[in-house]
């Protein structure tokens, strides 16, 4: 073999299918010979000048000797055959050769596993070359992924290395590829150029500066791009954008730089289009919270542009600030209609005021973690409350009209009717029926449906409200007893009568009177017959719980019932700078008894001894006094602010002129994260739920998804038209074309379904569609199966939600669904027999 450039670091041995060939490098006529003598005649390749090749062509002997009696001369391309035992042609470029007998071990190994082609050709050759200099990835891999890796750590890559690489991407990836080959020329600057300007590149303008460009505008019409500018722009932004994504929170720097980038060579106007820069993202949160702030709603197609921007993850507690918002304009932009009755009242609050209460706690506790928009946020929470309070007075001006007719009104459970309204009629249907009644001390009905969500998206073991015959669910209509204080109103639960004696202070009560009292009256509730009871209190739950379940495993106790005080905990603490917030795992022993308690088959009844108003503000303290939300009058004495007077006819402590606090967060004495004891609806109306496996959380009124109407219309984005840059037929950008559809209508396979054709009978096309969907995907995002049926994703999950209670109804659950970090709801096919 006659040495030259690619040959400088041949391996020692070279192994081909005819066998090992040892390789040696002479620099002299004697020394070949010498070689030839050691040798003894086995095979060996020698590598020598071309002066020395010449020079043995004149010697007889050696000619002899050699195949055919001549010299024989081999290229790059005969050693490759030799190695790979295929024909080689394309290994032309100088620093393929060097690299391929670099590592010409490692490209037979690489050939030995793939199907022996006929010819190994360049694209082939450089194909290899890239899997054994590289590694594999940089075939495997999607352009954005392999963009995502090298710009956090930029490749350091021998000068052929990095020359095959940038030769290979165009072969490889296609337009991406170029991009690719163009900033690994120089990856320490033009890797990050081509996120940071390609994520400039993705506002919605028709044309844009040169500096917005930024080196992309030159590399246009330069190897290795050469591309018009039009498909450059699409190109670029689209593999920015899923650079970015991948990205994640890893993107802050990049995502920083093209703000920069986009404030100096961009519009305000041209920046808010953009869904990948921050500045747009921020821009888009503040004009959508000073028109809240202003009222006006935020619609869900503003939410669902947020929450789709690339920016979103980076400020997670801005946009858990703008969706509260938006929940709240959307319910404050519903007519106030006040209603007569009393039933309508507490059912408009379960299924709206309790909502909205939901998200101006969820509201507070975004703000602690979000340094802005806290000057809009204020301004629509007292916007709010005022509403609510108007909600409140004329709820208590209904109480004050009639107090005793009013609670015992028929629709209505009042606590002390507990068993005979609500567990009695279970027991006449099934007189061995089982009962667990869970009492969670001072639970409102905003924190009772977190709770209920939280337990109804475990996946694990789903527990939920069952639908009633309407299909609707939602908990029934309780009402706690004035005052809403723990020694009347739970005296009323496990007495099954309202107690005829003193109110005791909420501290005094729990210290000294809770266990002896509670468990007293319950021995003495002639509600529940000669059936056999036991009461866990708090001092009872020292065990972990223990206990408790081994009571509810015991089939001799016909009611078993608990009382959790975790709630009750939280807003009685000074910390009033918290709000409310606790899960079904902070509560001991709470998850674990619902658990045994169902495996077990008893009925699970949940309910509150009465709710809570949380602190506002110190400007809401109504005076002195020693209980927060109701007072004694004195003959002559005015109401305080904030407060009505209500005849209570003696059904509460002893007669005497009382005032309760109607207004959220009114109270007197010293303040506290919550307060309890008067008439809001928020103390008043209380939870009071059957609880079962596979049951569902309570629906969301309609504005909590939507503005008003499911039936809103997300407004379409057209696509970006860049400007004419060279002279082509069109200069429109194509909008990104929808996922191909299957060439079946999916509801006309829905006969396939596990359900009774009585039942499939009363679906939908839409929702035999989903079922069909489901079952042959296994699972889909919302977002998904909203595209595929054409649908608003705000309404498909009301129509999922519709959908659950029919199946429901029939004994069917087929799927299951859970929350995504990213808050998009994905749902499961999960057939289950019918019960």
């Amino acid at each position: 073999m006659i040495d030259g450039e690619g040959l400088e670091n041949l391996p020692d041995q070279m192994a081909t299918p005819k066998g090992s060939y040892g390789v040696h490098r002479i620099s002299t006529e004697l020394g070949l010979r010498h070689l030839l003598w050691k040798a003894k005649g086995a095979p060996l390749i020698a590598v020598m000048p071309e002066d020395v090749a010449r020079r043995i062509q004149n010697a007889p002997d050696l000619l002899r000797r050699a195949r055919n009696q001549r010299v024989h001369a081999l290229s790059v391309n005969d050693v490759l055959e030799v190695v790979l035992g295929v024909r080689v042609v394309g290994a032309d470029a100088p620093y393929m050769q060097q690299l391929a007998l670099e590592n010409v071990d490692r490209l037979g190994f690489a050939m030995s596993h793939r199907t022996l082609p006929t010819v190994v050709d360049r694209r082939l050759l450089t194909e290899l070359l890239v899997d054994v200099s590289v590694g594999e990835q940089v075939r495997t891999r999607s352009p954005a992924q392999l963009l995502a890796a090298w710009v956090q750590e930029p490749p350091r890559w021998s000068s052929n290395i990095s020359q095959l690489v940038r030769d290979a991407m165009p072969s490889l990836h296609g337009d991406e590829g170029r991009f690719l080959s163009w900033a690994l020329a120089e990856p320490e600057n033009r890797l990050r150029e081509l996120v940071v300007h390609g994520a400039v590149l993705t506002v919605e303008a028709a044309e844009l500066p040169k500096p917005a460009w930024g080196p992309l505008w030159k590399a246009a019409t330069e190897p290795p791009l050469e591309m018009d500018r039009r498909i450059l722009r699409r190109t670029v932004a689209r593999l920015a954008e899923e650079t970015l994504a991948l990205l994640g929170d890893a993107a802050g720097d990049l995502l920083g730089g093209a703000d920069r980038v986009g404030r100096e060579s961009l519009t305000p106007t041209q920046l808010q289009t953009s869904r990948v820069l921050p500045l747009a993202f921020s821009d888009r949160c503040h004009e959508l919270a000073q028109q809240a702030a202003n009222g006006k709603a935020i619609s869900a197609a503003d939410i669902t542009w947020l929450s789709n921007h690339r920016a979103a993850r980076m400020h997670r507690g801005d946009l858990a600030v703008l969706e509260s918002m938006a929940r709240i304009s959307r319910y404050l932009d519903q007519p106030f209609s006040p209603k007569l009755d009393l039933l309508v009242q507490v059912r408009d609050y379960q299924r709206g005021g309790a909502f909205v209460d939901l998200a101006m706690m969820q509201l507070r506790r975004a703000l602690a973690s979000s340094v802005h928009y806290h000057a809009e946020a204020n301004k629509l929470l007292a916007a709010c409350r005022e509403r609510r309070d108007r909600e409140n007075r004329h709820f208590a001006e209904t109480l004050s009209g009639g107090y005793e007719a009013a609670l015992h009104r028929e629709g209505l459970t009042p606590l002390h009717r507990l068993w005979r309204r609500t567990v009695a009629p279970v027991w006449q249907q099934e007189p061995d029926a089982r009962i667990f009644l869970v009492v969670l001390d001072g639970c409102s009905y905003p924190v009772f449906l977190e709770l209920l969500y939280a337990l109804a998206q475990d996946s694990s073991f789903p527990i939920g409200i069952k639908p009633d015959a309407s299909g609707l669910v939602a908990g029934l209509p309780a009402l706690s007893p004035l005052p809403t204080i723990t020694s009347h109103a739970r005296g009323a639960i496990f007495l099954g009568e309202l107690p005829n004696d003193p109110l005791v202070a909420e501290t005094v009560f729990r210290d000294q009177d809770e266990a002896k009292t509670d468990k007293a009256r319950f021995n003495q509730n002639a509600a529940l017959d000669s059936r056999k009871r036991r009461l866990f209190l708090k001092g009872d739950l020292t065990d972990g719980g223990q206990e408790l379940l081994s009571a509810l495993d015991d089939e001799s106790l016909s009611v078993v019932s608990v009382v959790f005080n975790a709630v009750d905990d939280q807003i009685g603490s000074s910390n009033t700078g918290a709000t409310v917030k606790i899960s079904p795992e902070d509560i001991t022993a709470f998850k674990p008894a619902l658990h045994v308690a169902l495996k077990a088959k008893r009925r699970v009844l949940l309910t509150a001894d009465h709710g809570h108003s949380p602190f506002v503000d110190k400007s809401r303290r109504s005076g002195n006094g020693k209980t927060p939300r109701y007072t004694a009058l004195g003959k002559h004495e005015p109401v305080p602010e904030g407060f009505i007077e209500i005849d209570i006819a003696g059904l509460g402590g002893p007669p005497e002129r009382r005032a309760f606090a109607w207004r959220s967060g009114a109270y007197l004495g010293g303040s506290q994260v919550g307060f309890h004891g008067g008439c809001g609806l928020e103390e008043v109306v209380i939870p009071l739920a059957w609880l079962e496996r596979d049951g569902l959380h309570a629906d969301e009124p309609a504005w909590w998804y939507g503005r008003g109407a499911l039936a809103e219309v997300t407004t379409e984005v057209k696509p970006v038209q860049p400007p004419i840059v060279t002279p082509l037929p069109s200069d429109e950008i194509p909008a990104k074309p929808k996922a191909q559809l299957s060439l079946f209508n999916p509801a006309d396979k829905a006969d396939s379904l596990p359900i009774p054709k009585e039942l499939l009978a009363k679906l939908s096309l839409d929702e035999k569609s989903i079922l069909v969907l489901l079952r042959e995907t296994g699972s889909a995002r919302a977002s998904e199966l909203a595209e595929r049926l054409k649908k608003n994703p705000g309404r498909l999950n009301g129509l999922m939600r519709s959908l659950r209670r029919t199946l429901h109804e029939g004994g069917h659950v087929l799927f299951s669904d859970e929350v995504l970090p990213s808050g998009e709801t994905m749902y499961r096919y999960q057939p289950k027999e019918g019960r």
